[in-house]
């Protein structure tokens, strides 16, 4: 503000007072001419400048007095002048606040009944201007009503809140809410009358029982039986398709206890569907049998969800109830073919298993179970050869792509021999599967490996004869020859000592010859008294020529008077050689080389573990000794753990059946990478089975 602005402003602001000191100032002035012209008193100047006190005081006390009510009319002027410019104020923001109000206002005058005055969204709703509206009848122009039925002019209210229809030019009724009241304006009553567009709520409410309807009707046809329930057990509502399944009007439904009309065995425990849902439970779905009023049990799937109210909490719940009485007798009805189908299935001598695409085995028969073990959900390739990916080629997925039978020999990780057949089919998901069929030859090719063993063992029999006859006469020759150069020459001589000990080899040739032929005879011969003594001896003879080229050390503790068994001979002979054969290959493959430890103890004695007298032979090496997990097999027909070729997986499987056959027993004691320990006890002859 600038300085002439503000001077101004000091001047308006006390214009009175400053007139005031005018007034006393010119008092004094008139006052001294006075003095001057009337009374003749001397010159003005000195009468302005009087020294006189009694005139100085009365001209004092006139100016005070008309400075001070100056004073006084300059405050009650101030005063007026805020109050009308605090009035100004206050009706231009009350005129904003009108202007500016988000519902329409009009004045009506109370005497004429026409608009004085309409705010801007007055004029909007209207669709109109202030001349067009201002100075109209309200009750012909703005509102259906005529005259004689105004609530305020014509019933005596003094305000009234209701809907109402407003009029536009155009001719457009809109629903409004409208508020009136009774106010002052310039001087004359008027009508304040406020009011709202009701036409968007009007829209969501048609809409809303649009909805309503639609709902209702969705909730009344729908395929499932619903109830709406309250936290207090209150059946609050049912459908049509509930009334069908229960038999319950829903006159004879609503307001009662829901456990009173359809009940279940979760009512009145803590499984009950709304004591879940108002646990926290966000949905339930179970399977139960409810009960109608009538006693009749009806199978059910519920669901049960949360029923919220228009505050957001749960006010109870909504539950349908799927009728699966057709499905259930379906299923019973399945369940009896399906039963049907395990029972043939699970007589059947072979095993069944029905594998899909992805090398899933979805289903497999008890026979099937007791050959691998439980393998449903598990991938075949991995069940049946410990792979980490489909073989190659599968033979399962060449029988879909094919659609023919695929057969196959299948030897599994037990060393178990199986014949398999892979069948496809389309099963009731319309995927392509496959039936795989598998049959245990394991005994059958044991029978046709012993009958191929036996014709062996006859060929090999009919050879040692030959080659005997072939071998004895020559060496019967040798032995005469060095018999009559013993006759012709001395004794001590060098002649002499060679000729004995050729007759001594060619008697040593002459016994292994006798037990090959021996061994290798297929008749069965009577059982009798032989000696284990005997028997060891002629066993070492076959194989003491392979010992001692594998640089194997034999070494013995047999005493001389072990007593006489009642046996087979030939047989007993053939498990001590088996067993005498399978320790010199675990030599050799622990030690290529010679080696200290390299060494075969055969040890025997005779004793009385229940008073029965049996005479124990143990066979001892310090080979690489038996696997934990295999040595409750090696006995199997046909399991071995030697390579292919040089494998039959029959020799220990043999022995123990003579073991058996002879009243004996055959047992084997090993520590992986220390020893084995075979043990054979055979019943002295008084307490065999004769």
């Amino acid at each position: 503000m600038s300085k002439a602005q503000s001077l101004k402003a000091v001047i308006s602001d006390y214009r009175f007072v400053w007139i005031g000191i005018g007034l006393g100032l010119l008092f004094w002035f008139l006052e001294s001419i006075i003095h001057v012209v009337v009374f003749k008193e001397g010159p003005l100047t000195a009468q302005i400048l009087s020294k006189d006190a009694h005139e100085i005081w009365k001209r004092l006390l006139v100016a005070g007095l008309l400075i001070a009510f100056s004073v006084f009319v300059q405050r009650s002027t101030n005063r007026r002048r805020r109050m009308e410019a605090a009035l100004a104020e206050r009706e231009k923001e009350l005129s904003l606040i009108l202007e500016n109000n988000p519902a329409g206002i009009m004045l009506v005058d109370a005497a004429s009944r026409k608009v004085s005055w309409a705010n801007t969204n007055a004029l909007k709703l209207l669709d109109s201007s202030k001349g067009a509206v201002e100075g109209q009848v309200c009750h012909k122009y703005l509102c259906p009503a005529e005259k004689g039925s105004c609530p305020i002019l014509d019933a005596g209210k003094t305000m009234d809140l209701s809907e109402r229809v407003l009029l536009t030019p155009g001719g457009l009724r809109l629903p409004i809410l409208k508020s009136v009241t009774r106010v002052k304006f310039n001087g004359r009553d008027h009508l304040l009358e406020a009011f709202f567009d009701l036409s968007d709520r009007k829209k969501m409410e048609h809409d809303l029982q649009q909805a309503h309807a639609e709902l209702d009707q969705i909730f009344q046809t729908a395929s499932v039986a619903m109830r709406l329930v309250d936290r207090d057990f209150n059946v609050l509502k049912i459908n049509k398709t509930f009334e069908k399944l229960t038999g319950v009007t829903e006159g004879d439904a609503v307001e009662k206890k829901c456990h009173e009309v359809f009940s279940g065995p979760t009512c009145f425990t803590e499984e009950c569907p709304l004591t879940r849902i108002l646990n926290g439970k966000e949905a339930v779905e179970c399977y139960m049998d409810k009960h109608q009023p009538d006693g009749k049990t009806i199978p059910c799937i519920l669901t049960a969800t949360p029923f919220i109210g228009s505050d957001g909490n749960i006010v109870g719940i909504v539950e349908s109830f799927s009728d699966i009485s057709e499905l259930k007798r379906a299923q019973s009805a399945i369940e009896a073919e399906r039963d049907k189908l395990k029972r043939i299935l699970a007589h059947f001598v072979e095993g069944v298993c029905i594998v899909n695409e992805d090398f899933m085995m979805e289903y497999q028969n008890t026979t099937f179970m007791n050959y691998f073990g439980n393998c449903e959900e598990k991938l075949c390739y991995a069940a049946f050869h410990d792979r980490a990916a489909p073989c190659e080629p599968c033979l399962m997925q060449t029988a879909i792509r094919t659609g023919k039978n695929q057969h196959a020999d299948f030897e599994s990780l037990e060393e178990k021999s199986f014949e398999k057949v892979y069948t496809p089919i389309t099963d009731i998901d319309n995927k392509q599967k496959v039936v795989l069929l598998m049959r245990d030859v394991t005994e059958k090719k044991a029978s046709t490996a012993a009958i191929m063993h036996a014709e062996q063992m006859i060929a090999l029999g009919e050879m040692a004869a030959g080659v005997a006859h072939e071998i004895n006469n020559p060496i019967n020759g040798i032995i005469n020859y060095a018999q009559i150069q013993i006759n012709k020459s001395e004794e001590g001589s060098i002649v002499h000592d060679i000729a004995g000990r050729m007759i001594e080899e060619g008697h040593r040739i002459a016994r292994i010859v006798e037990g090959l032929l021996f061994f290798a005879r297929q008749k069965r011969e009577a059982r009798r008294l032989v000696s284990v003594n005997k028997i060891l001896n002629d066993s070492e003879a076959l194989i003491a020529a392979q010992l001692r080229k594998d640089n194997i050390h034999l070494k013995t503790d047999i005493p001389d008077d072990l007593p006489d068994i009642f046996a087979q001979a030939h047989e007993i002979e053939q498990v001590f050689v088996n067993i005498i054969s399978n320790a010199r290959y675990a030599l050799n493959q622990k030690y290529q080389k010679p080696h200290e430890d390299k060494i075969l103890k055969i040890s025997a004695e005779t004793i009385k573990p229940n008073g029965n007298r049996i005479v124990r032979v143990c066979f001892y090496d310090h080979g690489p000794g038996i696997p934990s997990n295999i040595i409750d097999k090696v006995m199997n027909p046909f399991f071995t753990s030697k390579p292919e070729g040089n494998r039959t997986g029959l020799g220990l499987s043999i022995s123990h059946g003579i073991m058996e056959d002879h009243g004996g027993r055959l047992t084997i004691q090993s520590q992986e990478g220390r020893y084995t320990r075979v043990t054979v006890d055979l019943p002295v002859h008084s307490e065999a089975n004769k």
